[in-house]
């Protein structure tokens, strides 16, 4: 089977963590082929080459264009959602420009054969907006074969924060500003780190980092505690628990919210601490885990074997292909109809000037780039 796996920047960390890693392992294991592109690189002759699309997180005219132009192809259309981006948090960054993108992100669904979601809570979420969901669940950056972070008593903890986005975590605020700086200190990377400063808070600040630098970093820290805050909002409960993959496969014990989905796949005491929102419980949990890198050490190992046993990307490629095969079982049975006489003209005179317009696209953005 042929793949053409596609997203807004296909080099970007959440289309490694859902495509790249997960579609090349699939592709070692039952022999299939993938090509990768962002979306405004896609040509025809890169669709006329597949038997699938995949489209993550398509936002766009652009993306819906390519899941109509495969359709027409005869190609079967996958569109791949890791959150449940049809109802995003007030705090996100993207929030107030979610109106206008989210007719098109309901019309590439229903252009869809097949919607891939990172947990069946989101697909259950997504109700009606998909003809048919699977979930394709994240994995775990592969940490290889190396040994867990010491867990030094005579030496600071550090509490290391990270998010692709803004956390909704004042709550967290008055319990760290307590904390003894002696016994501990704040790590943050990403975005939130311009809000715990803004808040009075001493920290090391780190910009996001691609993933295997990431877990390097963190890896690299003293004594490293992981603290994973979130809301108790519909929005978070979709989200998957791929920073505890990671943490957990990384040796790194963790400290996270009592919600979805941490309380869906964490066994509380023993591969993770789930602690309650409120100040309280957060400042009961902090000290116990600074205090003990026994319990520390013993909730890194448990973590990891669990992770190893269920979230690697072995487990991705096998969800992958069950949803390959289930995209094509569904194109055949009911495939699209054919596309109007409209379509297929505007269609045909696009694609004179196609080659054209993706050099132009290329050019622009590498002197956008260069700007930067």
């Amino acid at each position: 089977m042929k793949v053409l796996a596609t997203a807004g920047d296909i080099h970007a960390l959440i289309a490694e963590v859902r495509l790249r890693v997960p579609l090349a392992a699939w592709a070692q294991q039952y022999g299939g082929s993938v090509a990768w592109r962002s979306f405004h690189d896609c040509s025809r002759a890169d669709l006329a080459a597949a038997d699938v699309l995949v489209l993550q997180r398509g936002t766009s005219a652009r993306a819906c264009w390519l899941a109509e132009a495969m359709h027409a192809r005869g190609g079967s259309v996958v569109y791949d959602i890791d959150d449940l981006i049809t109802e995003i948090a007030p705090h996100i960054s993207h929030h107030e420009r979610s109106a206008a993108f989210l007719p098109w992100v309901r019309r590439c669904m229903l252009n869809s054969d097949l919607v891939t979601v990172s947990t069946a809570r989101l697909g259950a979420a997504l109700g009606g907006l998909a003809p048919a969901c699977m979930e394709v669940p994240n994995h775990a950056f592969s940490a290889g074969d190396l040994p867990l972070p010491l867990y030094d008593e005579a030496r600071p903890v550090s509490l290391l924060f990270a998010s692709s986005d803004r956390l909704a975590a004042e709550f967290l605020y008055p319990v760290l500003r307590q904390l003894d700086a002696h016994r501990a200190r704040l790590v943050v990377v990403g975005p939130p780190g311009a809000d715990f400063s803004a808040a009075g808070l001493q920290v090391q600040r780190h910009p996001l980092l691609p993933r295997a630098d990431f877990i390097g970093l963190a890896r690299s820290l003293p004594s490293p505690l992981a603290v994973i805050p979130l809301e108790a909002s519909r929005f978070a409960s979709c989200k998957s628990a791929v920073k505890w993959f990671d943490y957990a496969e990384a040796g790194i014990p963790t400290l996270c919210s009592a919600v979805p989905p941490y309380t869906d796949v964490v066994d509380d005491g023993v591969t993770a601490r789930l602690v309650p929102n409120d100040e309280a419980a957060w400042s009961a949990a902090l000290a116990a885990a600074i205090g003990d890198a026994a319990w520390r050490e013993r909730v890194a190992r448990a973590a990891r074997s669990a992770v190893r046993s269920r979230h690697t990307v072995a487990h991705t490629a096998v969800a992958w292909q069950q949803a390959l095969q289930e995209v094509r079982r569904r194109h055949c049975e009911c495939p699209p109809p054919a596309p109007a006489l409209a379509w297929r003209l505007k269609n045909g005179l696009g694609s004179v000037f196609e080659s054209g317009l993706l050099r132009l696209r290329r050019f622009n953005r590498e002197r956008l780039a260069r700007r930067h």
